[in-house]
């Protein structure tokens, strides 16, 4: 066998490369019709009183939901006894184009945070936190939507993109044969994102740097208490529940599951109380890598 013997033929790298520009013309064209399509003010048309109609990515085997901001809402919802219904779609968005978002009496709600805060107020809900405490659970919050959400997603995509779509963990039906090119337009595109953000123009033992120190927050503001601030839930609680969550428990490696598992095993046991409380449905199946 030669060196020519090993090389694809002709009509395969055509093929590739057809596929290719199919894939990325029908992505192009999904983004546009999603930001083009007239979004209802309301999906729900015949909803209950004080129902929340919670709209999200849909149910996965592995994590109840990709997002965290999804999971987020969805656990906050959980923990203050809130009547819901989710409305799974790959495909609804919020009239901004977002998801999460909720519909209340006939109300659109879109955003984690203001989704969380417009509840609060409807339902009378308060986390009891004053002064000095407030303003730590806003700063957590903050810290956990912005840069422990981008050095998360750095290597819950971009380092393994293909792992993600694949059937076992996104559900979604795609062939085997095209999943290295599913994998990379996506792995683009977050590249994107996250170059324009500025955490991939980083070296990634900087991110991983940037990561630790994150979770060394929390865990400096955990101690040995229940949850964040004592022994009841607050917002920041379903936060790092949510951007830890739904990486930590994904079925392969990630420098978050060295973090939890080596260095912070109080937050890792943490996040588990969360999942058991809210979620006890919810069971995870290890089967990453050793």
């Amino acid at each position: 066998m030669t060196h020519l013997d090993l090389l694809p033929n002709v009509p395969q790298v055509f093929l590739t490369l057809f596929v290719a520009l199919m894939l990325k013309w029908m992505i192009t064209c999904f983004t546009g019709w999603l930001s083009s399509k007239k979004l209802h003010e309301v999906h729900k048309k015949d909803w209950k009183k004080d129902v929340v109609y919670l709209y999200q990515f849909k149910r996965l085997a592995v994590v109840p939901n990709l997002s965290p901001f999804c999971l987020k809402v969805e656990a906050w919802l959980r923990a203050n006894n809130i009547k819901y219904e989710i409305c799974d779609s790959w495909m609804q968005r919020s009239k901004e184009g977002l998801l999460p978002f909720v519909e209340l009496n006939g109300e659109q709600i879109a955003d984690s945070q203001l989704i969380i805060a417009r509840l609060q107020k409807h339902f009378s809900l308060d986390d009891g936190l004053k002064g000095t405490e407030r303003g730590a659970a806003r700063a957590v919050d903050r810290m956990l939507d912005g840069s422990t959400f981008y050095a998360l997603l750095y290597s819950k995509v971009l380092e393994n993109a293909a792992k993600l779509v694949s059937r076992d963990v996104s559900g979604l039906h795609i062939p085997t044969f095209l999943l290295p090119l599913v994998a990379a337009l996506f792995a683009q595109k977050m590249r994107k994102r996250l170059m324009a953000e500025g955490m991939a123009r980083h070296e990634r033992e900087d991110i991983v740097a940037i990561l630790r120190r994150d979770v060394q927050a929390v865990d400096d503001l955990l101690g040995d208490k229940k949850f964040l601030f004592g022994d009841k839930l607050t917002t920041p609680d379903f936060s790092v529940f949510g951007h830890l969550a739904t990486t930590y428990y994904l079925p392969y490696n990630q420098p978050i599951t060295d973090l939890l598992n080596n260095d912070f095993p109080r937050v890792k046991d943490y996040i588990e109380r969360i999942k058991t409380d809210l979620f006890p449905e919810w069971r995870v199946k290890d089967e990453r890598e050793k």
